[in-house]
């Protein structure tokens, strides 16, 4: 989906207003080689610590990390805009990390938000995306106990037989989750752009999903009633798009649903039309 008018949106949000034709979707499973698969391969199934201990040679360069993009703000910018379907479970992954968080935890928490949007990507690839680009870094527990037998003078290391990695956010991670779950995307590319020019419209459809969760054809019921939605055409996909992308809507049990964000939103848009 294309935005206009992105020069005045700020840096940190001017990957959000780019055409963004990329496909997660696009790979064949059935001709996977499990030798070659990496952090950024989307059907990745390998759980730490295997991957990180194999050798040199099947590992790639990350797609997204602060080497590359040139900070991990930028980063992670980044793969939030190559992953928008994905977006709200990463955020998300960042808050429950924000304190330290075990992978077995993060990884229940995350099966249950894809459950109304499933995902090729396993928890734990998810968890290597973000550390890789610079949002979380991970702390792999002692594998061994040391014991003691004071009778005999024996001491031995006992292994574990279960060791849960912990993950932590970084600054950078907790400071742009907190402009994501303020409202700044939408405001640069709703309230502060061309796209302003169809508030009337986003209003129509936030207010309608306030009142209940709605398909995309109820949606289009409310757009298409309107004159400005028809030349140019916008179709009622093209706002639920921007608001998805947003973090506006999100989908659920078969619809459309408004979120807390989304309502917060809708207040300062109400606002904005008054002004």
């Amino acid at each position: 989906m294309a935005y206009r008018n992105t020069s005045e949106a700020p840096d940190a949000l001017q990957l959000l207003l780019v055409e963004d034709e990329f496909d997660p979707l696009a790979v064949d499973d059935s001709e996977i080689d499990q030798e070659w698969m990496d952090d950024d391969n989307p059907y990745d199934t390998i759980d730490y610590p295997t991957m990180r201990n194999m050798p040199e040679t099947v590992h790639h360069d990350p797609v997204y990390s602060p080497a590359r993009q040139g900070s991990a703000r930028a980063a992670l910018q980044a793969l939030f805009v190559r992953n928008p379907n994905r977006r709200p479970v990463l955020l998300n992954i960042i808050g429950l990390a924000e304190g330290g968080c075990p992978s077995s935890e993060i990884a229940e928490q995350v099966e249950a938000w894809q459950r109304d949007n499933w995902s090729v990507y396993a928890p734990m690839t998810l968890c290597r995306m973000l550390e890789r680009a610079g949002g979380l870094t991970l702390e792999m527990p002692p594998t061994a106990e040391e014991q003691e037998i004071a009778a005999e003078g024996v001491a031995y290391l006992e292994i574990k037989e279960r060791v849960d990695p912990i993950w932590r956010a970084t600054d950078e991670a907790v400071a742009l989750r907190a402009e994501y779950l303020s409202g700044a995307p939408f405001r640069a590319i709703v309230l502060d752009s061309d796209e302003f020019r169809y508030a009337a419209v986003y209003e129509l459809v936030m207010d309608a999903l306030a009142e209940a969760p709605r398909t995309l054809p109820a949606i289009e019921e409310v757009t298409d009633a309107l004159e400005i939605t028809k030349s140019p055409r916008r179709f009622g996909q093209h706002f639920v798009d921007i608001l998805e992308a947003t973090d506006c809507v999100i989908w659920g049990n078969g619809a459309w649903n408004l979120t807390d964000l989304g309502r917060a939103m809708l207040v300062e848009l109400k606002s904005a039309k008054e002004a």
